[in-house]
């Protein structure tokens, strides 16, 4: 799992506008990320895209949980994974 620092990198760089090639290219400078399987870092991005719109859901005014929704979600779409709309957020873990 020596990916995800690498991996949390691309999701700032998306946030201050990188393009998810420029992105992963810097991410690509570590050997954890091009050692990674694809399918463990679609994963992660799949859930760091989750775990965004959960916060973002609970603090609606918050503007940088909104451009890292936008930037986890450029990050999916990039990578070709598909993340579905959640029904209801649970917030019980306030």
């Amino acid at each position: 799992m020596g990916f995800i620092d690498p991996a949390l990198l691309v999701v700032q760089l998306l946030a201050a506008g990188h393009s998810p090639e420029a992105a992963e290219a810097w991410a690509s400078r570590s050997t954890a990320w091009v050692m990674a399987a694809p399918k463990a870092v679609d994963a992660f991005a799949a859930a760091t895209l989750r775990m965004y719109r959960v916060f973002a859901d609970r603090r609606p005014d918050a503007v940088w949980l909104k451009a890292m929704v936008a930037a986890a979600g450029s990050w999916v779409g990039h990578r070709g994974v598909t993340v579905e709309e959640p029904q209801q957020h649970r917030r019980s873990c306030r």
